[in-house]
């Protein structure tokens, strides 16, 4: 399996459009399986490495 250095994030917002969560992802291919998705938001550094949530990629962090 490969693994990849940046991520593609979804937001979860909650009733008042505030952020609370974020999904994480290998691609913008993957991204696009989310309901959430709304356009390309990649390129983004992650704490610690995470799968992705549609392939299981890893994704890693910049503190690992």
């Amino acid at each position: 399996m490969n693994n990849v250095d940046t991520a593609h994030l979804t937001f979860v917002e909650d009733d008042h459009g505030d952020v609370i969560d974020q999904e994480v992802y290998c691609s913008d291919f993957c991204a696009q399986s989310n309901a959430r998705y709304n356009g390309w938001n990649g390129l983004h550094e992650i704490s610690v490495s995470e799968p992705c949530n549609k392939c299981g990629t890893l994704v890693r962090g910049i503190e690992e």
